[in-house]
């Protein structure tokens, strides 16, 4: 008995060292990026590497903060907000009418929706160009964001449905008998039990909004720098694609922490909350 208790403990010691073992390899390059953002240019290009700065230095985010930065982060602003909102809305309105609704054909109708997400993004790129092209959206915010005003992703809508599949279809009989119509009952009755996922959906929109480097830089060009997003601008204008190819990297660790931020944010404030929506969905799928 007392062996095994002793195993126990060993094993328990050996477990946690070692994550922390890796935790510490995973989180050391952003440990770098932090230090070196408060260096001086001659700090951060010193040999050998300094991992501390002597003293904490702000010069580089006033100068990773500039003019264009805010013209970047307002036009990321713009498709956050028409995704996040308008993307997740639509995706939940889709998600109802397949999940709440009997009509003729809904299945094989949401199996040919649900095929869609076989293909390879790749294989549509080149289409939604020449489309975009053909109708004056290159060069602009349009692509980025009309688009998901439509569904707002086959991979959400799937599941929203999902998890309005698992609420019984009385409360929709019931709201019938009240004299509620589909459109009161769809936002009023079943929108507030469905908040984990849609939660869930908002955040990942906003992830995957925040961090799109190669669907603005595939429709917007260095000739509207005034339409990048905060990804693009960033690369174009502060990492050199275009001129000041030499730029301290103090501005631009500086640069990655201050894009680092929001993700960081977003996700301490609704981890619970999307550990809910995952663990609901696997549940009720």
């Amino acid at each position: 008995m007392h062996n095994t208790k002793t195993k126990r403990v060993v094993l328990g010691i050996v477990k946690y060292a070692l994550m922390s073992l890796l935790a510490v390899i995973l989180l050391f390059p952003f440990f770098m990026m932090l230090t070196r953002s408060f260096m001086t240019w001659k700090e951060a290009t010193s040999v050998p590497v300094k991992v501390f700065p002597e003293s904490l230095n702000f010069s580089s985010y006033a100068e990773a903060m500039n003019a264009d930065f805010f013209v970047y982060f307002k036009n990321t602003l713009i498709v956050l907000a028409v995704n996040v909102i308008g993307g997740t809305l639509s995706a939940y309105i889709v998600s109802y009418g397949f999940a709440r609704i009997r009509f003729k054909g809904n299945n094989i109708l949401f199996a040919i929706a649900l095929s869609t997400m076989m293909l390879p993004g790749i294989v549509s790129q080149v289409p939604l160009y020449v489309a975009y092209s053909k109708i004056g959206w290159l060069n602009t915010l349009l692509p980025l964001t009309v688009p998901q005003l439509f569904g707002g992703g086959m991979v959400n809508i799937f599941l929203i449905r999902q998890y309005l599949r698992s609420i019984p279809q009385s409360y929709n009989e019931a709201a019938r008998i009240d004299g509620a119509s589909e459109l009161r009952t769809c936002f009023e009755v079943i929108l507030p039990m469905v908040k984990p996922v849609i939660l869930l959906t908002a955040v990942n929109t906003f992830m995957a909004c925040w961090n799109d480097f190669t669907t603005p830089l595939m429709y917007i060009d260095s000739t509207a720098p005034e339409q990048f997003t905060l990804a693009v601008g960033v690369y174009y204008r502060f990492l050199g694609a275009i001129s000041n190819k030499d730029k301290a990297p103090n501005v631009q660790m500086a640069l990655c922490v201050l894009m680092m931020i929001p993700s960081v944010a977003v996700f301490a404030v609704f981890q619970r909350s999307l550990i809910e929506g995952v663990s609901l969905t696997g549940l009720k799928g």
